[in-house]
């Protein structure tokens, strides 16, 4: 401001400037945290593999996508900062057709410390590009949900997932 402005001009801008960060918090999304499928999937094993899937995984515009000939599990850690009801929505790859990208996935909340957990629920795709959504409810901060699709058929993938932390 310059020496001149009185001090209704500075309260004034003082004032505006607060509602436009009011607005710009308002305005922010629902979802806190988001990831790339292949930036953040590990391959889901249950007993010991015959295969190596990560050798047949690829990347497409940040999805994960399976090129593997079989179906293949895929596993996603997303961290939680605080407790309470978590919104998580996973989209799959566009590319594939109908059967490759119908698979469906479960989440649940793990606190780390022994063989206990929050059952989460399922999300079920039938097509290509879709976007479905769920919740789960998580009692403390510093757990985390894990996201496993099961058996994403081949040419199948996913393409981001959003959660609130």
């Amino acid at each position: 401001m310059k020496d001149g402005d009185n001090y209704e001009t500075q309260a004034i801008t003082l004032l505006l400037g607060l509602c436009l960060a009011a607005l710009a918090v308002a305005a922010s999304p629902a979802y806190a945290r988001s990831t790339t499928g292949f930036s953040s999937f590990h391959v889901e094993l249950l007993g010991k593999a015959s295969k190596n899937a990560y050798l047949c995984l690829y990347e497409n515009y940040g999805a994960v996508v399976n090129d593997c000939g079989y179906p293949v599990s895929l596993e996603f850690d997303l961290p939680i900062d605080i407790g309470g009801t978590k919104a998580i929505n996973v989209q799959n790859w566009w590319g594939g057709t109908d059967a490759e990208e119908t698979f469906s996935c479960n989440f649940d909340a793990f606190a780390g410390f022994g063989p206990t957990l929050t059952a989460g629920g399922e999300i079920s795709f039938v097509e290509p590009c879709q976007s479905v959504g769920s919740a789960v409810d998580v009692s403390v901060g510093g757990e985390s949900i894990q996201l496993i699709c099961w058996n994403i058929p081949s040419g199948g993938g996913i393409a981001n997932i959003n959660w609130t932390p």
